[in-house]
């Protein structure tokens, strides 16, 4: 018996690693045989919690925040291969106080650095998630960590933040190493407004990151002046693709000069797993979280595996510590069975001592009835 487990954890009372453990022990009680892939699902949006999850490394190293002030910064490889970057971790807004929040000073030069360090250990694929940044840079300062030079009038180098895009006049690209150039970028993001104009994100985002109304103008003003920088250079419209407005605009700088792919945070994870596969191999796929009804958000990762196994004819249950209203919803989604810990709607957050035995019990029922074809 093949057994996918991927379940997101019971707000407190166990977390998605401890709850895929937990169903894991179930299963073994009843199918000492059993073959399982666990793939715990962080909630909310943790990439590098993520990366723990799925059996990646974390890399410390030093870098800079989005004023250049020295910090420690951290980045994840997975398989020993493809790296993942958290914008936040250098570039994020959690990294400056709401009073210096200035987007037209905040610099991503800090996540350059750790590209640049996974480059100079020998990764060659980067995923870089774009949510949450401090900056509207439109992703010079990455590039210019990785060697891009970003010109005025007068061939000096402007400041490498949202200021210094309407000054752009021209780009040398003449000291990048061609490692930068032998490698895989891939822009992970759900953003789809534009780029520039009051869909864009200096108006969608830039009061978040600090900005009054003028900033806003003239982060707009940059952001237009850079895109035309960058056709005239490379040939590519930043304002014609969707999600080039990532992490402050990050995602049109390295869509043009970095030829990175842009995808989706589910779509990312399903790449860097063996998820599908595994999924599609399975005769069970078992996940859950802590109460379903039809005004909670179902993890995304959860949804999309969901229909992975109803298009392959794959079994699929959830385990919930309670099921409110709306919850046979999943069923059109994907979902097999579903099964509830308790037959009462539980307080989120509040530890639940018997949850542990409670699983366990109901994991085994669940997959000693499980038939299984072939």
């Amino acid at each position: 018996m093949k057994v996918v487990v991927l379940p997101c954890g019971i707000k407190g009372t166990m977390n998605p690693k401890e709850m895929a453990d937990i169903i894991e022990e179930g299963i073994l009680r009843v199918k000492p045989d059993a073959k399982i892939k666990k793939y715990p699902l962080t909630r909310g949006y943790q990439p590098l919690e993520q990366c723990k999850y799925f059996g990646g490394d974390i890399i410390n190293i030093s870098s800079v925040d989005p004023y250049f002030r020295e910090i420690t910064a951290s980045y994840g490889v997975i398989n020993n291969q493809s790296v993942i970057i958290d914008i936040r971790e250098a570039s994020g807004l959690s990294l400056v106080n709401e009073e210096e929040r200035n987007p037209l000073l905040t610099s991503t030069y800090g996540t350059g650095l750790l590209i640049k360090d996974g480059i100079e250990r020998g990764y060659k694929e980067f995923y870089i998630f774009t949510y949450g940044s401090a900056t509207n840079d439109g992703g010079i300062g990455i590039l210019s960590a990785l060697g891009y030079r970003f010109l005025d009038k007068d061939r000096n180098v402007v400041p490498l933040s949202g200021k210094g895009l309407y000054s752009i006049r021209e780009i040398d690209d003449s000291k990048v190493d061609k490692r930068v150039r032998e490698s895989k970028f891939h822009i992970v993001t759900d953003y789809k407004n534009l780029f520039s104009g009051v869909r864009g994100i200096a108006y969608g985002y830039g009061a978040t990151k600090g900005a009054n109304a003028l900033m806003i103008q003239s982060l707009d003003r940059g952001l237009r002046n850079y895109a035309m920088e960058i056709e005239k250079f490379t040939g590519t419209d930043v304002e014609l693709e969707k999600g080039t407005g990532a992490g402050g605009g990050v995602g049109a700088g390295l869509y043009a000069f970095l030829k990175a792919d842009i995808c989706n945070v589910v779509d990312a994870f399903m790449r860097l797993s063996n998820i599908e596969v595994d999924v599609k191999n399975a005769d069970l796929v078992l996940t859950g979280m802590e109460i379903i009804k039809s005004n909670i958000k179902i993890h995304k990762g959860m949804l999309s595996i969901a229909e992975i196994a109803k298009r392959n004819h794959i079994q699929m249950v959830g385990f919930f510590a309670s099921l409110g209203a709306g919850y046979e919803e999943l069923y059109a989604r994907g979902f097999t069975g579903i099964y509830s810990l308790y037959n009462y709607e539980i307080e989120t957050d509040r530890y639940m001592a018997d949850s542990r035995e409670l699983l366990i019990k109901i994991v085994g029922a669940v997959v000693s009835v499980t038939e299984i074809e072939g």
